[in-house]
Order: C-alpha cells, then structure tokens, then sequence
C-alpha cells in the first residue's frame, strides 16, 4: 500500500532584539512569510534586547529606553505571526529581576513580562519560557531552541548536544555536522539586527563574525528538509526563494 507523505512548510528566525533589529532584515523576512506561508513559525528568543535592564551597566553607557525596545519586539512578532515563541536568555533577565527586592524593578519587569504574554496569546503562539540546556520545541525531528552555547564551535556543539537542532543565539548564521554516529545537522538563523546595532558589543572581535539569516523549510513526521538563507554583510538586497 502507498502512502503519501504529508509535508508541512516552517520557518524559524531568532535575535531580532527589539529596538536593535534592521528594519530591512526585518522587511525581508515579513515578506517571505507571505510569500511562503509556513505552517508553523517559530520566534527562537531575544525578541527584545531588554537591555535596559542589564545588571553590567556602566556610568559611561547611555541608558536605554525600555518601552522603544519592548514595543519594536512585540510589534515584529504582532507581524510576524509566529505559532511557537521561545524566549531568549534577554527576555529571561525579566524573570530574574521580577523577583528583585527593589519593588520598583519587580514591577517594571513583571509588567513587560505580562506585556509580552499578553502579545502570545492575542496571536495564539505557544510561549516557552527560557530554560536553558531543557528548552526546547519538536518538530520534524529537530529541536528548536533559543541556544545556550557560544564559542567559534557553537553550532557543532549545539547539535552534539541536542542532536538535530535549530536555535540562535550566537548572531552567526551557520550549518554544522556533530560528531556522532548518527551525524546530527545544527542550524543558527543568526540574528536580524546589524553588527554595528548594539554599544555594549562593539568592542569584541567576535561580533565582526555576526550575520542576518533564517531557517525555512519543510517537515513531515520526525523527518526534515530545511535550508539557511545566511544575508552576505556587502549585499544590500536580500535575494529570496519565491
């Protein structure tokens, strides 16, 4: 007997950070998903840069505003339409200060955290908080993770660790094999924001290896067929499947 294997189209993007993403990476992704029309779409964290509630800040840095930055992630997602969100390890600072013994700073983050649940819900996504090494969406066989590693390794590391996997996280776009014996494939969607967007990583050398991109593809099952559209840094246009 023949049976018909069912796919089913995704697309996952990761790393906008709110008041930071490109408008034109952000464009050029909105129009995809109109153009492709997945079926499950996946935010993998650091929606929002929350940046303003960075513990590390210095007199000499420029504060940032919050509201700029909460309202630019959660209007990407509003246009984005995702059906599972993740938050990443920036959206988990909330859940660290929301239990701060300074009221001020409790409330602060509680509210954005209501802000950003209240968002997920509208859109009916699925929100999965940020748990580290345990977090973690299936799909077609992989696992969709915000991304816990970063060395120059990160997405060979990632897939030893987890197996098949997509996440984001270390800005740079990427494919790699793990070294195992059932030779795992890791995908990074990079990040949506440009290299030049954030103050506090101007000054690292690994942020000259960082590069705009998405996951897309499609699943039937436990099995997948995804591609990495990584955006060359000298190309302005962004050149897209149709």
């Amino acid at each position: 007997m023949n049976i018909t294997r069912k796919w089913k189209k995704i697309l996952a993007v990761g790393c906008s950070h709110g008041l930071h993403a490109s408008p034109k990476a952000l464009e050029a992704v909105l129009s995809f998903r109109r153009s492709y029309r997945p079926d499950a779409c996946l935010h993998l964290g650091d929606f929002c840069d929350t940046s303003a509630f960075r513990s590390g800040l210095s007199n000499l840095e420029e504060p940032q505003p919050i509201q700029p930055d909460v309202g630019g992630g959660l209007d990407f997602l509003e246009k984005l339409r995702p059906t599972v969100v993740l938050a990443g390890n920036h959206e988990a600072r909330l859940w660290r200060l929301a239990k701060s013994p300074n009221a001020i700073v409790s409330h602060c983050a509680t509210s954005v955290i209501a802000e950003m649940l209240d968002t997920c819900k509208k859109l009916k996504a699925e929100f999965i908080e940020y748990t580290g090494i345990h977090q973690g969406k299936m799909i077609g066989g992989f696992r969709y993770m915000h991304g816990v590693f970063y060395s120059e390794n990160a997405v060979r590391d990632h897939a030893e660790a987890f197996g098949p996997v997509v996440h984001a996280h270390t800005h740079r776009a990427g494919v790699a094999k793990g070294r195992r014996s059932d030779n795992p494939t890791g995908y990074c969607v990079g990040t949506l924001t440009g290299r030049g967007a954030m103050e506090y990583s101007s000054g690292r050398r690994s942020t000259l290896s960082w590069s705009s991109g998405f996951v897309w593809g499609e699943y039937s099952g436990d099995q997948s067929v995804l591609w990495l559209h990584e955006q060359p840094h000298n190309l302005d246009e962004w050149r897209l499947p149709t």
